[in-house]
């Protein structure tokens, strides 16, 4: 039964050490299966996978690659533990670090007491999340984690060509990040393209926006500070929400769970605008091929001028 709820369909099943299995039930990692990986828009497209199915993702791409490597393994369980309810949705609208939190709930006693016991230190943990590492890619080089969401984001959405299990066999891995052949790093580049024009995409973003001022409405109307909120699970966010004494919050939230297709986002501003939306950088990381990332390659032009097109303003409309 262990076997099947700490599982996920996308990369060959590994062998899980002791440490692994405690770290998995933790209070802090075994939050992550009710936070959205990508973000508000989980209440508005089918992708509806969760951190935690993120996290055994990511877990057993560094099983795959470095099976010997035990910090960057438990690094992988632990990276992701500081995320506010709804992942990235929230946090940049609000405020919020959630690399931040990471390192505190790392250093918690739940988490620090599993380390110890097998021998291992959370400044260490923390110090190679902190650095640059096949978990996230040195310099503009794809890692681990951004692998996985991009695998993960594009399979949900129906975007993905190929198996993302077929697609590793063509993939290796040094301490720098992926590296693969060109025709195989150019699929990985339009999944990453692709999953980029999705969640950046002006509806998403402004799902993403209108949560966020949601809950904004909702701390100041109860007085209570933002920070309480950091450790909610999503649904705890939307219950909280619905139940707002601030109408304008509850209004919010039912125009996103019950009718998102009300939504108006322009490029112009106008006296009727709500709120304001700005992409300012986009993603610059991508595989290795024969020792460069292929992104700087002039065979990916194309793909830049995708990306850089997403860096627009938008206005939400009431």
């Amino acid at each position: 039964m262990a076997f099947f709820y700490l599982n996920e369909p996308l990369y060959p099943q590994m062998q899980m050490t002791d440490i692994e299995y405690e770290l998995f039930h933790t209070s802090y990692v075994r939050r992550l299966k009710y936070l959205a990986h990508f973000g508000a828009a989980f209440l508005v497209t089918p992708v509806v996978h969760s951190r935690f199915e993120h996290t055994l993702g990511v877990w057993k791409l560094a099983c795959y690659f470095f099976p010997e490597d035990y910090i960057l393994r438990i690094a992988a369980i632990l990276h992701d533990i500081g995320h506010l309810p709804f992942s990235h949705a929230v946090e940049e609208n609000l405020g919020f670090n959630h690399h931040h939190f990471t390192e505190k709930y790392i250093s918690s006693f739940e988490i620090k007491n599993i380390l110890s016991k097998y021998g291992y230190y959370t400044d260490e943990i923390i110090a190679y999340l902190d650095s640059s590492s096949p978990l996230t890619g040195y310099d503009n080089v794809l890692g681990l984690d951004h692998l996985d969401s991009f695998f993960r984001d594009t399979y949900m959405a129906g975007f993905a060509r190929n198996l993302p299990r077929d697609v590793l066999e063509k993939l290796s891995c040094c301490e720098k990040g992926i590296v693969t052949d060109e025709e195989t790093a150019m699929y990985l580049l339009e999944l990453i393209t692709v999953d980029h024009e999705l969640f950046l995409s002006p509806h998403l973003l402004a799902v993403d926006k209108i949560l966020s001022e949601a809950i904004r409405l909702h701390s100041k109307e109860m007085g209570t500070p933002l920070s309480d909120f950091v450790l909610l699970t999503d649904h705890e966010i939307i219950t909280m929400l619905r139940q707002s004494s601030s109408e304008r919050a509850k209004k919010l939230i039912e125009l996103l769970l019950f009718r998102p297709q009300n939504i108006k986002v322009e490029e112009t501003f106008s006296e009727h605008t709500a709120l304001k939306l700005e992409v300012r950088k986009v993603y610059q990381k991508s595989p290795l091929v024969n020792g460069k990332p292929i992104l700087e390659s002039s065979k990916c032009n194309d793909i830049r001028k995708r990306l850089q097109a997403l860096k627009k303003v938008y206005y939400i409309y009431e």
